[in-house]
């Protein structure tokens, strides 16, 4: 057993981060969940939380979790449609365990360090240069994130979005605009196959970097990578709508849609492991703008989380002892 924990700790560690910074990362993240729990201690009555947790319909909650599946087989699908490397074809069953192994490892790692393992993985089993697959993640994310704003818009225009909505449209707006003009400019110049094979195990780092943008010069990859995102934010609203049912909150289209914006702001930038807390309070704003009480609000952000977390947690943990058990020994 101690061959295998030393290979998950070997897979689990991205391999460019130091081990002072994660000390310190890990060190902030604790304190960020320590403080959240605090504050839930001293303002909310935690019996009436659980008794809320303990009614929730085990239904719903089970649809959400279906849910949550399928947003994540729409994630690496949108992931899957921008790892474009010639000569290649990379499996999506690949892309979705890296995928999912790395959230997994993202929820005791925090500040992304998961994007930095997933993209080792799937680099790993397609024999890639990690840094090319680190690109094609950062257009990923730069069209995941594109494709929220129509669904803010929409919002918008079927309901008066409050002032933290405005700020949210704002500022996603501007990233967006922001990210898609990065990936264009670092895009690379266009070459040949043998050319692009030849930057992806070039030893300088911008230049592997800048190979795995190459999908950013292919409209039908990035049109379909659009697609698999709008597909994974419908998912997203699947799964607040489950979840608001299975607490006995009546789910509304716009009230779903608060809280997958709100939540999709605080997993921005995830500092605490697995987001706890900031999480928490990002899916309460929106009930909380509708009157709701602290317990039924706090009750659904944590069964929110629940459903986000556990099938992530449970694939990606077998994932990743298949890998370590799979992993040739030192």
């Amino acid at each position: 057993m101690s061959g295998l924990w030393k290979q998950l700790r070997a897979l689990a560690v991205p391999p460019e981060e130091r081990p002072g910074r994660r000390r310190v990362l890990r060190l902030a993240g604790l304190a960020v969940v320590a403080a959240f729990a605090a504050a839930a201690a001293s303002q909310v009555d935690l019996r009436r939380v659980g008794a809320s947790i303990a009614a929730a319909h085990v239904g719903l909650l089970a649809l959400a979790i279906a849910a949550n599946v399928l947003n994540l087989v729409f994630h690496a699908a949108r992931w899957g449609a921008v790892v474009r490397p010639p000569g290649v074809r990379v499996r999506f069953v690949d892309v979705f365990e890296a995928m999912v192994a790395g959230f997994a490892v993202g929820i005791a790692v925090p500040a992304r360090a998961g994007d930095l393992v997933r993209s080792h993985l799937l680099a790993r089993r397609a024999r890639l240069s990690t840094a090319s697959i680190v690109g094609a993640a950062a257009v990923d994310y730069v069209v995941g994130t594109a494709s929220l704003v129509p669904l803010i818009v929409l919002l918008g225009v079927a309901t008066p979005l409050p002032d933290w909505a405005r700020h949210a449209l704002l500022v996603t707006s501007i990233g967006s605009a922001a990210g898609v003009a990065l990936v264009f400019m670092l895009r690379p110049d266009r070459m040949t196959p043998a050319e692009i094979v030849e930057a992806a195990g070039s030893p300088g780092l911008v230049a592997r970097l800048r190979s795995g943008l190459g999908a950013v010069r292919e409209p039908l990859a990035l049109a379909r990578c659009l697609a698999w995102g709008l597909a994974g934010w419908g998912a997203e609203l699947l799964i607040a709508w489950f979840t608001l049912g299975a607490v006995g909150l009546e789910p509304t289209l716009a009230l779903a849609a608060l809280v997958v914006v709100a939540t999709a702001a605080a997993n921005a930038v995830a500092v605490s492991p697995g987001n706890a807390g900031p999480f928490e309070l990002a899916a309460m704003l929106p009930l909380a703008g509708l009157g709701v009480a602290r317990e039924p609000a706090l009750a659904f952000a944590l069964l929110l989380h629940v459903v986000h977390l556990a099938p992530t947690a449970a694939i990606g943990a077998w994932v990743l002892v298949r890998e370590a058990g799979s992993a040739p020994k030192a």
